[in-house]
């Protein structure tokens, strides 16, 4: 069995929740000796840039030149298709979506993370279906939630027997022996840990907003940005109308190994967004027994189950509340890491690869 991969979501991701995906995937292929190629003429993703080269057609882009990226995706766009018509692959699993596709003699998988845009789109009134190329030339479907496979079924109206479910795993994020950053000796306060983007559903400004109604959370704990890139002036506007003080809110990027020490010393993780397809910043949590706080929302339901503190992501005081009742209270977090660290066996990346390889294995 030869498995092609697209370079879609490696030229997409320096970093990300979905190339983490593949990439811990492809870890687990490779221990299981199955020949995979992810054919990838130019990437620039961090993640793939550590597999074995071997595995990979393409090459490493650490800068680029201004105004060439449209040049080096189009490129891609080129060269990829045929690349994996060479290599002459048993079946493809393309990485993202795109708007034309061709059907071809080979089986080809899709994963589908979440129905975010389209259920966004819909409820402002202007319906988008980004993903209607691609599920039409998909010979099976790969859901990473029981949520998502649902909304699949409602929106795009696809056959049940088409859909997989396989969720993701997070114990990528089992690292022991990390060394002390010294990034974290910026702050003199414990601090509450946000991790990833900040952006639109994200609900970030109803964060600080919930933050900033406490004036025991505001005099005694920072805020730790993990990802999502700098601070924007509208943020920073935002928090100087919130009375929040510039440097109790520090934004870092880094390796796995800073985040991991993050969630090891953080008071919490609060995860306050409106929409999510999984949700692996929580399963990292609760393997390095952070307490976590999140959305009353299906999916996080889904996945931690009783494992979190759930507030009303539309009710500022219900964020406020959850973090002054969990932060204050030594017996609910000790309660709230145990449970999450126990909910975490229920996935891993050797599970995921395992059942994936099972979906190939129909197709041959």
């Amino acid at each position: 069995m030869k498995i092609a991969y697209d370079y879609k979501i490696f030229w997409s991701q320096k970093y990300g929740g979905i190339s983490r995906y593949f990439v811990s995937l492809f870890t687990n292929l490779s221990l299981k000796k199955l020949d995979y190629k992810v054919i990838a003429p130019f990437y620039k993703n961090e993640y793939l840039n550590k597999i074995d080269p071997k595995n990979i057609d393409g090459k490493y882009m650490e800068r680029l030149l201004p105004y060439t990226s449209l040049l080096f995706e189009k490129y891609n766009e080129i060269i990829s298709p045929i690349k994996i018509k060479k290599w002459d692959p048993t079946l493809i699993h393309y990485t993202y979506y795109y708007q034309k596709l061709d059907k071809i003699n080979k089986p080809i998988i899709i994963t589908v993370y979440d129905l975010i845009h389209e259920k966004i789109s819909i409820e402002n009134g202007n319906p988008i279906f980004p993903k209607k190329r691609m599920i039409e030339v998909a010979d099976h479907i790969i859901a990473i939630s029981k949520k998502t496979k649902e909304d699949l079924i409602k929106i795009y109206n696809i056959e049940e027997k088409k859909i997989s479910v396989i969720y993701l795993g997070g114990d990528h994020s089992q690292i022991n022996n990390i060394e002390i950053s010294s990034d974290l000796k910026v702050f003199s306060k414990p601090y509450i840990l946000f991790v990833g983007s900040r952006a639109k559903y994200k609900n970030f400004s109803f964060f600080l907003n919930s933050y900033a109604k406490s004036k025991k959370l505001l005099n005694q704990f920072d805020l730790m940005l993990f990802g999502g890139g700098k601070l924007t002036s509208q943020e920073l506007k935002l928090m100087n109308l919130l009375g929040i003080e510039t440097n109790s809110v520090k934004q870092i990027n880094g390796n796995d190994s800073l985040l991991i020490d993050l969630y090891r010393k953080a008071e919490v993780f609060v995860f306050p967004s409106l929409y999510e397809g999984f949700g692996i910043p929580i399963i990292e949590s609760f393997i390095n027994k952070c307490p976590v706080i999140c959305s009353d929302i299906e999916i996080f339901k889904e996945i931690a189950e009783n494992s979190v503190k759930y507030f009303n992501p539309k009710e500022s005081l219900s964020l406020t509340d959850a973090m002054e009742n969990v932060i204050f209270s030594p017996s609910e977090k000790n309660s709230l890491k145990e449970r999450g660290y126990l909910q975490s066996k229920k996935y891993s990346w050797d599970k995921c690869a395992s059942e994936t390889i099972s979906i190939y294995k129909k197709f041959l």
